[in-house]
């Protein structure tokens, strides 16, 4: 695969270490989402998606789809099963009548700060095993991971 710029093999091979030793301790250990998922009943991609509406606002289908990286096609049956669980509603847009705008219902606002309090607290357990600067750095890490992988996900959407 071509590089598009001249970082070095050596640190594109760290990169993909680090990544594949990251992701069962973020899915495990950090996250916990097999709990949440057993507790609530509600797949990450679920409330990935109540998270964004909530947090940004009602968007339609093809913004939903290109800010999760989830295929159009993928994304309605997920929209569907949402509506059905009255987490979501589905509307035409007031000005532009072509348009389905998705927007969260007051019972999926409910049930996405059930699923923050209980991440909340599950992070709470792990994190008395931190110091505080650690605590501190690993979010400026989390922070940098989102503003770094976001706007290069984005760009290369937009390309």
């Amino acid at each position: 695969m071509p590089r598009k710029n001249s970082v070095s093999e050596g640190l594109i091979d760290s990169v993909a270490q680090n990544l594949f030793l990251a992701l069962p301790i973020f899915r495990k250990r950090l996250l916990h989402m097999d709990v949440i998922q057993r507790e609530f009943n509600v797949p990450l991609s679920h409330v990935q998606v109540m998270a964004m509406l909530h947090d940004n606002g009602p968007m339609n289908v093809s913004e939903i789809s290109r800010r999760l990286g989830i295929a159009k096609p993928n994304i309605t049956p997920l929209i569907d099963r949402l509506i059905a669980d009255q987490f979501v509603e589905r509307r035409r847009d007031e000005h532009d009548r072509r348009m389905v705008i998705v927007s969260i219902c007051p019972l999926g606002v409910e049930r996405l700060m059930e699923i923050r309090d209980m991440m909340q607290e599950l992070v709470a357990e792990w994190a008395v095993t931190l110091s505080a600067s650690e605590l501190k750095e690993l979010n400026e890490s989390l922070r940098t991971i989102t503003r770094v992988l976001g706007a290069t996900l984005q760009q290369k959407k937009e390309t």
